[in-house]
């Protein structure tokens, strides 16, 4: 049984343009980095994760 492939939109002109031009502004902006208290309470929901047990 064969599967259609569907075709992907190509960005062409102006909206090609903008794209870029947006990539290239986003590509220099710095990276969000998590505070301290942000790293904590990942580090406790990953420690109840590998404790968690279903019933």
């Amino acid at each position: 049984m064969a599967i259609t492939i569907k075709n992907i939109p190509v960005l062409e002109g102006a909206t090609a343009e903008d794209f870029v031009r947006s990539a290239d502004e986003n590509a220099v902006k710095a990276t969000p980095r998590l505070s301290a208290s942000a790293k904590k309470r990942l580090q406790k929901v990953l420690e109840k994760s590998r404790s968690f047990r279903f019933n």
